[in-house]
């Protein structure tokens, strides 16, 4: 690929979009208020990628407070947070993502986040996460759990609510909630009415912390909600094994000569492990056994995707826009194309097999396998890190996948560091 025709194709996203291609209503169990969220999106993708318009993994790993997890859903914005307050929770630390964008009258909300969990006075931290308000919680059936709690708290007066505690490899306790305003079942409210889904976790590797996924989605939507947090978003959950501490890893780094490279103007990327820097002129590129990593970038007006701060939508629009160039000039076929956010850092990974773009002439080029990452920079910089293979390649290991997410902005426009918006 040539990412001068790269550049120019994103370019037009400053004259704006077409309205919704016909096809998208091909998802009828997705609620509307997200299908018409994602409109730009949908007018942008080929006919055989719509559905990435709503349904594409949005993967969040947090290094730096050690976990990850994944919803199964495109977002239509996002907010990372980090505060102290002034409540039992003491530090929250995570995510909050809409589904659905401002303009439209239901709303879909998932947050993930990581709290304190401090005993009360007098009772042991293995007591406290083994027990439920002082009821062992081995072998408590759901009856018990909701009787239990509704001893001691008054949110059943007005809400019908169902839960109980579940398996999750790796946790001391798992437990999950639904509460529904009874004004629904009894159809006697006037106002728009949320069902509230929560999933606490208490994990054997950190037991003084807590875990809270919650998600907020009209009742009649149930289905399609829930379905996706307890398929996709609760098996994803698991902590992220820290790695040394930062003074040896820079021990090493220096010893070794890896470090971070600059791409461009407000972009880096991490040395990439196990490859060997090729010795190219005005190139940054990379080799391990027959893979080859090329890392490039180039600039969009910022106004293409934003006026001012670029939004989650206009991120994910630079990724549709790419994933269209692959397929229309690099004859790609996609296989993979999620949303990474790592860190904080918005990215867009995509997965599949295409032309070679290192022949001249596409029409005689071999195929090859191939996987790559598109980031947008703060100041309209854009950058691409992009693994070529032999067709039959698999370039979507673990591994391989942590080397192309490598990319992390060195500027923010971001001034609230309690809120940062993604």
């Amino acid at each position: 690929m040539k990412l001068r025709y790269i550049a120019a194709i994103l370019a037009v996203m400053a004259m704006g979009t077409t309205s919704m291609a016909e096809g998208l209503q091909g998802a009828p169990s997705t609620p509307l208020a997200i299908v018409d969220s994602q409109k730009d999106s949908a007018s942008i993708l080929p006919d055989q990628y719509k559905s990435y318009a709503t349904k594409m993994n949005t993967v969040v790993k947090d290094y730096k407070n050690g976990y990850t997890f994944t919803i199964p859903w495109r977002v239509a914005d996002g907010v990372k947070l980090d505060m102290d307050v002034r409540s039992e929770s003491e530090h929250i630390q995570g995510y909050s993502f809409n589904l659905a964008g401002p303009t439209q009258d239901d709303s879909y909300t998932v947050s993930f986040t990581k709290r304190n969990n401090t005993p009360q006075d007098g009772v042991s931290q293995k007591e406290w996460n083994t027990t439920w308000y002082g009821v062992p919680i081995k072998g408590m059936s759901d009856e018990e759990y909701l009787s239990i709690w509704s001893q001691h708290s008054n949110v059943f007066e007005n809400n019908d609510i169902v839960g109980g505690f579940f398996n999750k490899k790796g946790a001391i306790s798992a437990r999950w909630d639904k509460t529904t305003p009874k004004s629904y079942a009894e159809m006697t409210s006037t106002e728009p009415v949320q069902s509230v889904f929560e999933a606490e976790f208490i994990m054997d590797k950190d037991p003084t912390h807590r875990y809270n996924l919650a998600s907020t989605y009209a009742p009649v939507q149930g289905e399609f909600m829930e379905q996706g947090l307890m398929e996709h978003t609760i098996p994803s959950f698991e902590l992220l094994n820290k790695t040394g501490s930062s003074t040896i890893k820079g021990v090493k780094q220096f010893i070794s000569g890896t470090s971070d490279i600059s791409v461009v103007e407000g972009i880096k990327f991490a040395y990439p492990k196990g490859f060997t820097r090729l010795n190219e002129k005005d190139k940054i590129a990379f080799s391990k056994h027959n893979v080859r990593l090329d890392i490039e970038s180039f600039t969009i007006p910022v106004q293409a995707v934003s006026t001012g701060m670029p939004t989650m939508m206009g991120k994910q629009m630079l990724g549709d826009y790419y994933l269209k160039q692959l397929v229309e000039v690099n004859k790609a076929t996609i296989t993979r194309y999620e949303t990474h956010i790592i860190d904080g850092n918005v990215m867009f990974y995509l997965a599949g097999h295409m032309k070679n773009p290192n022949t001249a002439d596409t029409s005689i080029a071999a195929p090859v396998s191939f996987a790559a990452t598109i980031i947008l920079g703060n100041e309209g910089n854009v950058a691409v890190a992009r693994m070529i293979g032999p067709a039959g390649t698999s370039l979507s290991t673990p591994e391989l996948i942590d080397v192309l997410d490598g990319f992390k902005l060195t500027t923010t426009l971001n001034t609230n560091q309690s809120s940062q918006v993604l």
